[in-house]
C-alpha cells in the first residue's frame, strides 16, 4: 500500500467519528448511523440493546460499515474518499472491556453517560474485508494484514 493511501486512510479515520452500519434485518438490508472508534484494528461500536441494528447483529453478525469523508459544497459527492469494511460483530470480551472502553471514550468522549445505561454494550467489528476509494479512479482492496500494519504504525485518535 503506498504511503499516499496510508495517509489518506489515517486522515479519514482521524476526521470521522461516525460511520454507517449495514445489518441484515427481517425484511432485508438495513442501515443506521453509528459512532465508532478503532481499537487494535477492530471497529468499536457502543450499541443499545433496544436498537434494531443490535437485534439484527444478534441474528446475523456479518455486517458492513462505511466511513465517508464529510461532504462540503466544494466537493463532488461522487469523489468523496471512503472506506468500506465488512466483518463479524461480537461483544467485547470482559478481558478487553476496560481498555476498549477507554479507547472508545478517547474518540467519543460525550458517550461516557451512555456507558451507565444498562441497555448499552460495547461491540467490536472484526474487520475481514477492506475496500478503499480515494476518489475517482482510485480504488483498491486492502489486505487485512496491511490494515493492521497501517493502524499499528500510525498514531491516530481512534486507538
Amino acid at each position: 500500500m503506498s504511503s499516499a493511501y496510508k495517509s489518506e486512510i489515517i486522515s479519514l479515520l482521524n476526521q470521522s467519528r461516525v460511520g454507517f452500519l449495514a445489518t441484515t434485518g427481517k425484511d432485508g438490508p438495513e442501515s443506521s448511523m453509528a459512532p465508532y472508534a478503532v481499537y487494535h484494528g477492530d471497529i468499536l461500536l457502543h450499541l443499545s440493546g433496544l436498537a434494531r441494528h443490535t437485534e439484527n447483529i444478534n441474528s446475523h453478525p456479518k455486517v458492513g460499515f462505511m466511513i465517508c469523508t464529510p461532504e462540503t459544497m466544494a466537493d463532488s459527492s461522487l469523489a468523496l474518499p471512503r472506506l468500506s469494511l465488512q466483518g463479524d460483530v461480537t461483544p467485547v470480551s470482559a478481558e478487553q472491556l476496560q481498555k476498549a472502553r477507554q479507547a472508545y471514550l478517547n474518540a467519543i468522549p460525550d458517550a461516557e453517560l451512555l456507558f451507565k445505561f444498562p441497555d448499552f454494550r460495547l461491540f467490536k467489528l472484526s474487520v475481514s474485508n477492506i475496500h478503499w476509494v480515494g476518489g475517482f479512479g482510485s480504488a483498491r482492496k486492502i489486505a487485512v494484514n496491511d490494515w493492521h500494519s497501517l493502524l499499528n504504525s500510525e498514531t491516530n485518535n481512534h486507538g
